[in-house]
């Protein structure tokens, strides 16, 4: 594919997700950009908990690509190889780009994520497990990190009386450089609701039932208790894929499959190949920072190309999290803030919308066109 249109450099961008779609939107003005996503529907992960258990509110997280660039493309396609300058797609097509940034973000166990590239396919399991979970009796959930705690919280907004056991080894809730009033205060509002709240022993074997199948199954733990229930769902084990990068590039990957970079996004040893969000090893893996990432990033090829400004570098600007328990509960905590979020402030900063008016904003679309199946 020819490189330059109209005399502009081209710039790939690898993975449609929150980092993607910044980065291509911010440099479509001056470049030649094609965003490479094998998905056909922008997914609004943030939302994908209340997809699961809200079969009429589900459609909001599949958001179209139709409008996000002006004058670049979207390839729906998967990245095969990808080397300084030159990107193979699965289909054979070789992009020749100027420069390239890696945004291929994260997986995660359904339902906070899912690997279907169908909408269509994609919304089936999501209105499955709604069935699913409306009829289970007693749901075990493993992982008591953010994904765990917020899970529980829409399922007992949709179905208050649900029996919930969550279960992790770890001695307490949530990982991560949080402070202690913050964990205190998601143990105090899981037993608030009733939750069985297991913290310090896991299970000796994953239940042999499939997860989110109702199968009434009986688990041990390491301690030796028994649980029985009729469904579980992993909250845990999110990792990265970046067995795509080859020659020099490879020579970034850190044991996790991150990309090492430096503060200005570039990749270890490259001037003109980025990585951004989950993919890159700097900073949380949230959308917030991948946004940030990939603002920076897009700034600083657009100082290469043009020869003006400044380049940027990553700081985490605001170290925050926002916890929703529901649309109406939840909890959070800010840097340099003494007290944490009640829940009205939690509510509207995300509990209440989850975001989606940003990001239907940030693809450009508009009302009765923001969805694919809406």
């Amino acid at each position: 594919m020819p490189q330059k249109i109209d005399g502009q450099p081209c710039v790939a961008v690898i993975g449609g997700g929150y980092a993607g779609i910044r980065a291509a939107r911010d440099l479509d003005d001056i470049a030649n950009v094609v965003l490479v996503e094998p998905r056909d529907s922008f997914r609004h992960n943030v939302g994908a908990l209340r997809a699961m258990v809200r079969p009429d509110w589900m459609p909001n997280i599949f958001m179209s690509y139709e409008k996000l660039l002006a004058n670049g493309k979207v390839v729906h396609d998967r990245a095969a190889q990808v080397q300084p300058g030159r990107v193979e797609l699965a289909s054979g097509q070789v992009l020749d780009a100027d420069f390239i940034v890696l945004a291929t973000g994260s997986q995660y166990p359904f339902p906070a994520k899912d690997d279907e590239t169908s909408s269509e396919l994609s919304k089936k399991k999501y209105l499955r497990i709604n069935e699913n979970l409306e009829s289970a009796k007693h749901v075990l959930l493993l992982g008591a990190g953010v994904v765990g705690v917020e899970l529980v919280g829409e399922i007992l907004a949709r179905w208050p009386e649900k029996q919930i056991t969550l279960l992790d080894p770890s001695a307490d809730v949530l990982k991560g450089q949080y402070p202690e009033q913050l964990r205190a205060a998601l143990r105090e509002m899981l037993s608030s609701e009733g939750v069985d709240l297991r913290l310090g022993e896991g299970l000796r074997d994953l239940p042999q039932a499939a997860a989110g199948e109702v199968t009434p199954f009986v688990a041990e733990t390491t301690s030796g208790a028994r649980i029985e229930a009729d469904l579980w769902l992993q909250c845990f084990g999110g990792g990265v894929t970046s067995d795509y990068v080859v020659g020099s590039l490879a020579q970034a990957r850190t044991e996790s499959g991150r990309l090492r970079v430096h503060d200005d996004l570039r990749v270890q040893g490259h001037d003109t190949v980025y990585a951004v969000g989950d993919i890159a090893d700097l900073g949380l893996p949230t959308a917030f920072i991948a946004d940030v990432q990939a603002d920076i990033a897009a700034r600083n090829i657009r100082v290469q190309i043009t020869g003006e400004g400044e380049s940027a570098e990553f700081q985490d600007p605001f170290p925050h999290l926002v916890v929703p328990f529901g649309t109406d509960k939840g909890t959070g905590w800010m840097v340099n803030q003494d007290e944490l979020l009640d829940t009205a402030t939690v509510k509207q900063l995300k509990g209440d919308h989850l975001l989606i008016a940003m990001y239907t904003d940030r693809l450009g679309l508009t009302d009765g066109a923001w969805t694919i199946g809406h």
